[in-house]
């Protein structure tokens, strides 16, 4: 049986339209490269109960910077995060890897609105960055 790997894309196009400076731009590149030895399930609208389920079944969880993190982290699963606006360890969450490719993308507040962000591919990490990461990673703290 495979390792499953459930993951968020969890990302939607901005109010005025323009994509999400958090979307992750190698999604398909990185779960083509996965897909051989993991079984993947993405995260679409569950209602809690059956998502915290699914979740901790989960041997590892990728996502974007966003509810998910937080949500895995309160029920005891770990998370890797491809985009931050802020340093999951400011939150007490030490347990999540944050993948961003510059600290520089730290915003001093990540409630800030993201209308006036220029989407940049090149502020997130390639594929190979993340394989590296969940080979090093003892993901599910169950």
């Amino acid at each position: 049986m495979k390792p499953l790997i459930v993951y968020s894309r969890g990302v939607k196009p901005l109010r005025n339209g323009n994509r999400s400076a958090k979307d992750y731009p190698y999604w398909d590149l990185l779960l083509d490269a996965l897909r051989p030895k993991y079984e993947l399930v993405e995260v679409v609208k569950e209602p809690f109960d059956e998502l915290e389920k699914l979740l901790k079944s989960a041997d590892y969880v990728i996502c974007v910077d966003s509810f998910l993190q937080h949500f895995c982290w309160s029920i005891g699963v770990k998370a890797i995060v491809l985009w931050g606006t802020s340093d999951p360890l400011i939150f007490g969450h030490e347990e999540n890897i944050n993948l961003l490719k510059n600290r520089g993308y730290l915003r001093p507040n990540q409630f800030d609105m993201w209308e006036g962000d220029i989407y940049n591919p090149n502020a997130f990490v390639a594929p190979d960055e993340v394989i590296k990461a969940l080979q090093s990673y003892s993901g599910n703290l169950h």
